[in-house]
């Protein structure tokens, strides 16, 4: 039987900034309270990382957070139907059975295609090699190297979720745990938030997050 205390983050850290440290300023945390589906989280011991965008549905009968996972790609091959895309620190977040797409201009409209994930080979330290079910329509490749894949709805091919925020530290998801709680954040504009430190985001994706009364001041500084 496993012993010990829960929660016992070693590599990762929970804490501002997590291990990318990508704030720098004092970002403004939600009140608390949100809870994240186990089944959502990266397999254990991988972590969501700090920035990861979010839904928080701030609904009193709900108060959940859904994680959007992002993805840079890095390369394509229609042949073989595999997607290899960037992996950070905190290993892979990605899952057999997600369905993902190229994240657009517009995030309410569908996209023409997407797929889904059926192997993934997470051997190699900086990236991931994603097995899907196709990654061309009629003989031309609908994901390119230099775009940002997200988890799209398999059913409406729309992302997943418009997110209203970014998590605050990295989160990773113990054996035993049956829940886990999430904190995000909506504002931090007194210093810069080092987007090359976390996951991708697009022009659409932070639109979105103004649009949701989101404020954020975004720097190419690594």
């Amino acid at each position: 039987m496993r012993q010990g205390t829960i929660n016992n983050y070693i590599k990762f850290k929970k804490s501002f900034g997590g291990v990318r440290k990508c704030y720098e300023g004092n970002p403004a945390i939600a009140v608390g309270g949100f809870m994240c589906d186990p089944a959502l989280m990266p397999t254990y011991p991988n972590a969501m990382a700090a920035g990861t965008l979010v839904y928080a549905n701030e609904a009193a009968d709900a108060r959940s957070i859904t994680p959007i996972y992002t993805f840079k790609v890095l390369a394509v091959d229609a042949v073989a139907n595999t997607i290899k895309v960037e992996k950070f620190e905190t290993g892979s977040i990605a899952k057999v059975g997600m369905v993902l797409g190229v994240v657009g201009s517009d995030l309410t409209s569908a996209v023409a295609n997407v797929s889904t994930v059926t192997a993934i080979d997470a051997s190699n330290a900086d990236y991931d090699l994603l097995t899907v079910n196709a990654v061309a329509s009629e003989g031309t490749a609908f994901v390119a190297e230099g775009d940002v894949i997200a988890e799209f709805n398999g059913t409406t091919k729309k992302i997943k979720a418009i997110p209203n925020g970014l998590t605050y530290g990295d989160n990773v998801l113990d054996p035993d745990a049956y829940a886990i709680d999430i904190d995000y954040i909506w504002n931090c504009m007194e210093k810069p938030v080092l987007e090359r430190r976390m996951p991708p985001l697009t022009a659409s994706l932070k639109k979105a997050l103004r649009d949701n009364e989101c404020y954020f001041r975004f720097s190419n500084r690594k």
